[in-house]
C-alpha cells in the first residue's frame, strides 16, 4: 500500500498519496477495532503471531489479516520499518485516539 494522504485521515474515505481510495470490502472489519486495537496499544510493537495469540477468539483470528489491512488504511496502526517478521505500532489516528481516551479517563 502507498503512503496515506494525511489530509484524508479521519474521513470516511482515506486515500493514498497516489489517489487510491479505501476499499469498501474492508469496511466490515472496522467493527473489530475495539477488540483488536488495544493489543497493539499494549504490546507495541506486535507482530502477526503476537496478535493471533492475543485475540484468542477464532472469529477474531479469522478476521485479523483483513483487519490489519483495514487498520493500516485508516491510520490506526502502521508497520515498523525494517522489522521482520512485520510488526505494527499505533499509527497517527490510533495515537490520537489513545491520547483522547487517556484525557477522558483522567
Amino acid at each position: 500500500m502507498s503512503v496515506l494522504d494525511p489530509k484524508s485521515w479521519e474521513t470516511d474515505t482515506p486515500r493514498t498519496l497516489d489517489g487510491r481510495a479505501y476499499p469498501d470490502r474492508l469496511r466490515e472489519y472496522e467493527q473489530y477495532d475495539d477488540k483488536i486495537l488495544p493489543f497493539v496499544r499494549e504490546r507495541r510493537p506486535i507482530d502477526f503471531n503476537g496478535l493471533l495469540g492475543a485475540v484468542g477468539s477464532q472469529r477474531l483470528q479469522a478476521a485479523l489479516y483483513s483487519w490489519v489491512d483495514s487498520a493500516e488504511w485508516r491510520g490506526l496502526i502502521e508497520p515498523v520499518p525494517g522489522v521482520r517478521p512485520p510488526a505494527w505500532v499505533l499509527g497517527p489516528i490510533g495515537r490520537a485516539q489513545a491520547r483522547a481516551a487517556a484525557r477522558d479517563a483522567a
